[in-house]
């Protein structure tokens, strides 16, 4: 009977602390009781481990839940020894698993049972000294996050609270973005034991006038978990949902290359194609990218709302866009119809080794747009056709291109970060990712060597070991491990760095122009300075702002959709 009930909860996926609670009392189990039982369990199923996705979805479950367990639970000392022996032995037979059956969901099970922290030894002012230095940094809430989940039984967050308050009422009186971001850290160190009455006679003094965000911080205060609805936190964002409608003129010229797009079954805004044909014993490898630029210019009207939008947001039950949906569908790549593009065609040898390449604008009619599952099945069994036979050699030379050892480790953290619940690396993904990565990295270069203003993308070495060093906190082997797996967001620079998670002496986003408006704007340079056949007023003060701005924004609309599903999910 509690097997039963134990396996029910896992297959549920629901893990909530009020359903732990409700099974843990109905199996009258303490917490030490059930998480053996969900070891046990996860055991079993690790026997005889089968190539189904329901089958790997319950080992996922399994090791979510742990995760989740090992986390809450305030473990006794002669426990963790003996939690930590099941987790090395759980997760060795997983990846063995993983290894057998080549199956990316149970390296990312693995990974999860990796990140577990049970003797947590960090001296509790050093982790608040360490956090408020972060917080002072305005790194990513989601590192910060990661070190409130791993050490919540020796967090006390009153004096956190406070550190962000006061940080948060110096944002409101001088009427600065970054309130959004300290109002997300109110909401995660906000405990009932904060001295209320003292919180609102300050925020009384700072706030003549109220405004949204002084009313959020008094719900905040007071509480209320839903501090906003889903219509509010859309205008709180400031997004512009009622685009202004634009057309352009149609094309009618096109080269003979065979274009192929890759995407989810359900998508309808295309931004990229491959194109591949023999040359002797080299390949060349065409990557084309929508040309928005071509029919935009900045500071016009279309351009402004889709700066103020920044990038495409899918939402639970609505989609942000940035462009009107008419542009959108005269721009999009789809299949039978000819598009403008900025195509670079890459000349590569067998071994991956790019041997030239060669920027250019082009008319380009669709051949295909296939799906990632259509592409995997192409690849996978061996069909005899043109199209066929040029998926596979972009798969070859996807493989080739991807001897960069430290690409899977950067896409696990990345994921992880923001919350994924799964990493996958499937062929007609890897052929996606490897191509649109070769694009943002040589379009970098031809910007860097030409010296003309581009919009790059860098991520720096990781500065935690060295801050910790700095603030003379002593971190033990645990947190250390937990440092070294902490993804560091990457950041627009308007110069040329090293991007330490690819490998790249510098990178950029150049690949999503229908969907991000950076990509957008780096079209709009590639105009004006490479091609010169667009003239619009540039100058180095505004491109500094807008750089800024870029980082501004996006921090600020991934703290909304965060926000958003939240507040969905909370009803």
């Amino acid at each position: 009977m509690r097997h039963e009930i134990i396996f029910e909860f896992i297959k549920n996926g629901n893990f909530s602390k009020s359903n732990i609670e409700k099974v843990k009392k109905k199996l009258l189990f303490t917490d030490k009781q059930f998480l053996r039982s969900i070891f046990k369990a996860l055991n079993s199923l690790l026997g005889n481990v089968i190539d189904k996705p329901y089958y790997i979805q319950l080992i996922k479950n399994c090791c979510n839940l742990i995760y989740i367990l090992c986390t809450d639970f305030d473990l006794k000392e002669e426990d963790v020894e003996v939690n930590k022996n099941r987790i090395n032995k759980t997760k060795m037979a997983i990846i063995a698993n993983a290894n057998k059956l080549n199956n990316d969901d149970l390296r990312y099970s693995a990974n999860k049972l990796e990140q577990i922290v049970l003797d947590k030894y960090l001296n509790t002012e050093d982790l608040k000294k360490l956090i408020k230095s972060l917080i002072d940094k305005k790194e990513d809430i989601n590192i910060i996050k990661q070190f409130t989940n791993n050490y919540k039984g020796s967090l006390i967050t009153n004096d956190l609270f406070n550190h962000v308050f006061f940080k948060a009422i110096d944002s409101l009186v001088n009427n600065d973005c970054d309130i959004y971001y300290f109002i997300a850290l109110l909401k995660l160190f906000y405990t009932q034991n904060i001295d209320r009455d003292k919180y609102v006679r300050i925020l009384n003094l700072a706030s003549n006038e109220k405004n949204e965000f002084a009313n959020e911080i008094y719900l905040i205060l007071y509480g209320m978990k839903k501090s906003l609805k889903k219509d509010e936190i859309i205008k709180k964002y400031g997004i512009v949902e009622n685009l202004k409608s634009f057309n352009i003129k149609s094309i009618k010229e096109n080269n003979d290359d065979i274009l192929l797009t890759i995407d989810e079954a359900a998508t309808l805004l295309r931004d990229d194609a491959l194109s591949i044909k023999k040359d002797g014993n080299n390949y060349i490898v065409g990557i084309h990218i929508a040309d928005v630029g071509k029919f935009l210019t900045p500071k016009s009207e279309i351009d402004i709302q889709a700066l103020n939008n920044y990038k495409c947001l899918y939402l639970p039950d609505k989609g942000i866009r940035i462009l009107p949906s008419n542009l959108e569908n005269s721009l999009s790549l789809n299949e039978g119809m000819v598009r403008n593009t900025i195509s670079l065609y890459v000349i590569l040898n067998d071994s991956g080794d790019i041997i030239d390449y060669y920027l250019k604008e082009s008319t380009d009619a669709i051949s295909k747009n296939l799906s990632y599952r259509e592409v995997d099945n192409i690849i996978n069994h061996n069909l005899r056709n043109e199209i066929d036979y040029k998926l596979r050699d972009l798969y070859y030379l996807s493989c080739a291109l991807g001897k960069n050892n430290n690409k899977e480790v950067y896409w696990i953290n990345k994921n992880k970060l923001k919350n994924n619940t799964y990493f996958t690396n499937t062929k007609s993904e890897r052929i996606v990712s490897e191509f649109m990565i070769l694009y943002g990295y040589l379009l970098a270069n031809i910007a860097s060597s030409h010296n003309f203003p581009y919009v790059y993308r860098i991520q720096n070495k990781s500065y935690l070991n060295e801050l910790a060093k700095n603030l003379n906190i002593d971190v033990d082997s645990s947190t250390q491990a937990m440092i070294n797996s902490i993804y560091l967001p990457s950041k627009y620079s308007k110069v040329p760095e090293y991007h330490n998670g690819l490998g790249f002496n510098m990178y950029s986003h150049s690949t999503d122009a229908l969907r991000r408006y950076p990509d957008m704007y780096n079209q709009y340079l590639l105009h004006k300075f490479y091609f010169k056949d667009k003239d619009f007023n540039f100058n180095d003060e505004d491109f500094d702002y807008l750089i800024e701005y870029f980082n501004q924004r996006n921090m600020e609309l991934n703290l909304m959709k965060y926000e958003y599903i939240k507040s969905r999910k909370l009803g």
